[in-house]
């Protein structure tokens, strides 16, 4: 072994495998405060973006069966049967293999293929960047970094837009620590982003069909579980070469080539899902809820001093009148075949492409962001190191404080998303303003009994909570407040709902507003079989029993006891906190 090799295997030790871990540790700290709370009550260990958890949870639980297929639970819509996810397909299988609860699945892999996507970034970090401190910048900044949402004017006031807001503070797939805090869709899908990346880079520059093929199987898995991300990576790829071939004046055949059998190979898991979206009413209607993303400007304030370090190599290559070498301080000379400038004309194709197509017009713009912050990462690792390189004549001690105020500076934005995440569960809420982390015992109850008890085949309804609410013009209405039960069913039981997510169940809206209106005392026997014939669903759950809740009475008096309830509706389950009726309509 050499010494340049032992050197880098003692750098992974020392360096890359402590902040992996401390990564991991702190994106799961949360979850373990949330569960401390729980007094008595059943935690459900989601926080943001619960509703989309719950999503995941139901594909695991079909999956459990060993089945390929896969329907969309939160929906009585007739549907034909998709392929299953096959992240979701193969954690569900390997849960019922083991009887582990899907939630634990959940989070084992959002950990695993956390550590998996941050050592691949730290491989890409080494391919890209030949100088240790920019290397060692770059994982603490893919690590930990964030951008200006942490500045109290800037961060998501209540009731207000979070679309005038940096997306640091609401767009977890824009920022790599947030995706590994949240979910194993992110670290799965970002780390094939990163993998693919890596096999391009190499494939270009060691001119390999062999990277090529392997960047293209990951894209044929990304095809098929996060489809979105092919577009940033097919763009970005077809930039570089644009820009080598410019720069290089001449033809660029060999890696054409092998662009083309990466994209080849990459196809059939999009197609398979372009075909799906073609044929699936109830996908295509999914696909088609609008997800636009926010003004560029909130975009880049969400990478904040990332981004704007980032420039420091950016500004460097392009004064550079030859191919630039390293970006530190004892780097002066051109090497000859040093591949620095190339690194970095490669990360501004992926920053820029990544960018513009998350502005295509399309519905689901926004979630093309996710891997923006890998390559704004990268740079800015250079960017500090070479901004840290010319402290020559100031003291250790005071570059090392200078270093750990970027550091923390630049991780604010996760601090405070995390801590607002601690304190939201603290008043049994999420960000959604929909569902709560926590059940009641009874609603967990409840929940079992249907699972145990109804036919594989049955569709539920848990009604929502509903409130009088004063408008700001001074008038009432009722309002759904709380829709924890629908959301989370699918997931516990492998039963179909009628409205249960706001993306996922066709016209949610309506759908919502229909069930609000089901229990009202002005609704009529004939509005409610009418709704139920409509809803195709065989029970119907009640859980807004709360002792101290008082709209209840008012706005579901038959199923709090003050009128009869009617004779289409049996009782066949109750606790102190939740009944199950079975709908018995005549034919």
């Amino acid at each position: 072994m050499t010494s340049a090799e032992e050197e880098s295997r003692r750098e992974f030790r020392t360096f890359v495998v402590p902040v992996i871990l401390l990564a991991l540790v702190l994106s799961t700290i949360p979850y373990l405060l949330g569960f401390l709370q729980s007094h008595g009550r059943h935690y459900m260990w989601l926080g943001y973006n619960l509703d989309d958890a719950c999503v995941y949870l139901s594909w695991m639980r079909q999956a459990m069966h060993g089945s390929l297929q896969q329907h969309n639970l939160f929906t009585t819509d007739s549907q034909p049967a998709m392929l299953a996810n096959p992240l979701f397909y193969t954690l569900g299988v390997i849960a019922g293999l083991t009887h582990l609860q899907p939630i634990t699945m959940f989070h084992v892999s959002r950990l695993v293929f956390g550590a998996i996507m941050l050592y691949t970034g730290w491989r890409l970090i080494c391919e890209l960047l030949d100088d240790r401190a920019a290397r060692r910048w770059a994982m603490l900044l893919l690590c930990f970094g964030a951008g200006f949402g942490w500045i109290p004017g800037l961060w998501p006031s209540a009731g207000g837009s979070i679309f005038s807001t940096p997306v640091d503070t609401w767009q977890p797939e824009a920022i790599t620590f947030l995706s590994l805090y949240l979910s194993p869709l992110f670290t799965f899908s970002m780390w094939l982003q990163i993998a693919v990346m890596l096999q391009l880079v190499r494939s270009h520059r060691q001119q390999s069909m062999r990277c090529a093929v392997f960047a293209g199987i990951g894209g044929a898995v990304i095809g098929l579980s996060h489809t979105y991300d092919i577009v940033g990576i097919a763009f970005t790829w077809l930039a570089y070469l644009a820009v080598c071939t410019f720069r290089n004046r001449q033809a660029v055949a060999g890696d054409i080539l092998r662009a083309t059998v990466a994209g080849v190979i990459t196809l059939p898991g999009v197609a398979v899902i372009a075909w799906e979206l073609h044929t699936n009413k109830v996908f295509h209607d999914r696909a088609a809820v609008a997800t636009l993303s926010a003004s560029p400007v909130w975009v880049l304030m969400g990478y904040g001093l990332l981004f704007i370090l980032a420039l420091i190599p950016v500004i460097s290559v392009a004064k550079s009148n030859n191919h630039s070498s390293n970006l530190d301080d004892s780097a002066t000379q051109t090497k000859p075949g040093n591949q620095s400038t190339d690194s970095v004309l490669f990360l501004v194709c992926w920053a820029t492409m990544q960018i513009a197509v998350a502005y295509l017009p399309v519905a689901f713009q926004r979630k093309m962001l996710q891997g923006e912050h890998i390559p704004i990462a990268i740079l800015a690792g250079a960017g500090a190191a070479w901004l840290f390189g010319q402290m020559t004549r100031s003291t250790p001690q005071f570059r090392a404080v200078c270093q750990t105020v970027l550091l923390v500076v630049c991780a604010l934005t996760n601090v405070r998303f995390l801590l607002r995440d601690v304190k939201d569960a603290s008043a049994d809420q999420v960000q959604t303003g929909q569902q709560r982390p926590y059940l009641t015992n009874g609603e967990l109850q409840a929940i079992q009994w249907i699972k145990k008890n109804t036919p594989a085949t049955a569709a539920i309804q848990p009604l929502p909570w509903v409130r009088l609410i004063t408008t700001p013009s001074g008038a009432e209405k009722i309002a759904p407040t709380d829709m924890s039960d629908a959301c989370f069913l699918p997931g516990m039981t492998d039963r179909h709902v009628y409205c249960g997510h706001w993306g996922e169940t066709p016209d949610y809206g309506g759908k919502l507003a229909r069930i609000v209106r089901f229990a009202l005392p002005t609704t009529t026997d004939a509005q409610r079989i009418a709704m139920l014939r409509r809803m195709r669903v065989q029970y119907i759950v009640f859980t807004q029993k709360d002792p101290g809740d008082t709209s209840a009475p008012q706005l579901a008096p038959m199923f709090c006891g003050l009128i009869p309830v009617p004779a289409y509706l049996q009782r066949v389950y109750g606790n102190a906190r939740a009944d199950v009726y079975r709908v018995n309509l005549s034919p």
